[in-house]
């Protein structure tokens, strides 16, 4: 399953990467299996460019990031919008039809987009044909349509396959959208002009439609359902999905703004029952210290075992995250700033030209890293490899010169415990929020060493200390704590193997109460810049909270291979 995910997510980064380049929208990028443009949904309307990693192979998706970056490059979606019909079908057929005209537009120094967007609509078509949709009126009209414009657009053959099910339906049509056809293949590069040949097909689409169901009603056949959308077209992406709701795919510098207050808003609304059993500890004080001295020699034993390279580490460590630092002058040079002591030289040797001055810069890391680590019960299968992983990363954080800190959360006790117990002591209020005993455990403080903290992280390794999970308010505690430290740059690394999870918050509010708080704090975080945020998955795709996310597989041994992926994540943000 992990390496599914791993598979998904390289697939997604490459064709994302693909898009940035093919149409030039640097802040377009995949997030839990769906595009964001400037940080907000943007919705892939067109059938056949909706993939499914089951189902499709990688050219498909190449097919499809090749159709999306035209689509930016050459659509203006405001002007699709204003013009889009309001039926389902009349709206699904006008947007595909846009889509054939930026692919038409492919340059004939890519070839190999072009061969990847033919592939991709012709492997849709192949699945539409053989699921047997075609079998319904609409269907087959949707289809044939599809196929005679693609065709048109191309210039390229249809499918050989389905030559003898389409060809009745050309002729059909032939009289009615041919005018249409031409005047789209001779307006491609004027998207008005072409709007209006295509919105002529659409309503030819939408009379033959009309007549056929007046037809019915004349015979008096009361079933009506060939005539609309079949149920199974939603397997075939031919349902659109909505837009973002914010007027516009682009996300400007006004739509962020919005998105900003609309996420403090939303962050304001989150309720919390009670407070008065939170906590904030040390690990050390969880545990008794006989019990953390066995705990520390059980963990060093199993990281020596693994091999790792610290030393190494440390200094790729210190290559990411060093900045460079004006540290001191180098003197003598021939250029740069003009040195005032050595003037009087010139006098003595005017032939000496190293008069200057230049700047000297040492990479420097003013850097913190923060692993902020779920302690919810499903992570204790996992906990021996998330511990080596963390301690030795604090290992080579410090040799590298940043500084670390490991916190984790979990609540207080099972079921709510004393929140819960004074809620339902008041009559049970409706939607009380969050019902429950926080408890945040502090592993490894910024300002510790690790020498001085190697007993509290071996807390990790106590399975009682494990319960339920509040990762939006445990996510905002780690960041909170982070932005008041001194260091530049700030790194916080979320662990976790699943979405928040608390039982009497679930049980007494809406279903994603807690789910969505942490998009939320998430999306708040990213927003204002001044922290990287990252999802480290165990086993488990992090892309619904996080932007930038990496799934890890606990069930092999921990390598140098794995702590590279992780400083790989961090690198492809910058």
């Amino acid at each position: 399953m992990a390496r599914a995910e791993k598979l998904q997510q390289q697939a997604e980064e490459l064709c994302g990467a693909l898009i940035r380049a093919l149409s030039g929208e640097k802040q377009l990028r995949y997030r839990g299996r769906s595009l964001e443009l400037n940080g907000r949904p943007y919705a892939v309307r067109t059938p056949h460019l909706r993939t499914d990693v089951e189902k499709d192979d990688f050219r498909s998706f190449r097919g499809a990031a090749d159709g999306i970056a035209l689509r930016l490059k050459h659509s203006d979606p405001v002007l699709h919008r204003s013009l889009m019909p309001d039926d389902d079908i009349g709206a699904m057929i006008f947007e595909m039809l846009e889509q054939l005209r930026v692919e038409s537009l492919v340059s004939a120094a890519h070839p190999g987009a072009r061969q990847n967007m033919v592939h991709r609509f012709r492997a849709w078509t192949q699945e539409f044909h053989h699921s047997g949709t075609t079998e319904s009126h609409v269907g087959l009209l949707i289809y044939s349509i599809a196929q005679i414009c693609w065709s048109r657009m191309t210039g390229l053959p249809a499918d050989e396959s389905t030559e003898g099910l389409v060809e009745p339906q050309r002729m059909m049509l032939a009289p009615h959208i041919g005018t249409y056809l031409a005047g789209m293949r001779r307006s491609k590069t004027d998207q008005s002009a072409y709007a209006e040949n295509a919105l002529g097909i659409v309503a030819v689409v939408a009379e033959i439609i009309d007549n056929l169901n007046n037809a019915l009603k004349k015979d008096g056949d009361d079933d009506q359902e060939e005539l609309k959308l079949p149920e199974n077209l939603a397997s075939f992406s031919l349902l659109l999905e909505p837009e973002d709701g914010s007027g516009e795919q682009g996300g400007s510098h006004g739509s962020r703004l919005r998105s900003a207050r609309e996420l403090a808003e939303q962050l304001e609304s989150y309720q919390v029952f009670s407070r008065a059993w939170d906590r904030e500890v040390a690990s050390t004080a969880l545990v008794r210290k006989d019990l953390l001295l066995e705990l520390r020699e059980q963990l060093d034993k199993r990281i020596a075992g693994q091999g790792i390279n610290i030393p190494r580490l440390a200094r790729e460590l210190s290559r990411l995250l060093a900045a460079p630092r004006l540290d001191d002058w180098n003197f003598g040079e021939e250029e740069g700033y003009l040195d005032g002591r050595r003037l009087s030289s010139l006098v003595t040797s005017p032939e000496n030209r190293k008069l200057f001055r230049q700047e000297r810069y040492q990479p420097h890391s003013n850097c913190q890293v923060t692993f902020l680590l779920d302690n919810s019960g499903s992570m204790r299968e996992h906990i021996e490899s998330i511990a080596m992983m963390v301690d030795v990363f604090a290992r080579a954080l410090e040799q590298a010169g940043a500084k670390s800190e490991v916190l984790g959360f979990t609540t207080g006790a099972w079921q709510g415990g004393r929140a819960y117990k004074e809620w339902q002591r008041k009559r049970r209020p409706q939607n009380p929020g969050r019902l429950a005993e926080l408890c945040h455990i502090v592993y490894k403080d910024a300002d510790l060493p690790w020498r001085q903290s190697r007993r509290g992280m071996a807390a990790l390794l106590k399975p009682d200390l494990f319960r339920e999970g509040i990762d939006g308010e445990a996510v905002l505690w780690a960041a909170n704590r982070m932005a008041a430290r001194p260091e530049q740059r700030k790194i916080l690394i979320v662990v976790s193997d699943g979405c928040p999870m608390e039982s009497a918050t679930h049980q007494t509010n809406s279903e994603d109460f807690l789910d969505n708080h942490l998009k939320q704090v998430a999306a708040m975080l990213e927003l204002r810049g001044d922290i990287e945020l990252y999802g480290l998955g165990v086993g488990l795709d992090l892309g619904l909270y996080y932007r930038h996310h990496l799934a890890m597989d606990t069930s092999v041994p921990l390598d140098n291979a794995m702590f590279r992926e992780i400083m790989q994540m961090i690198r492809r943000r910058h």
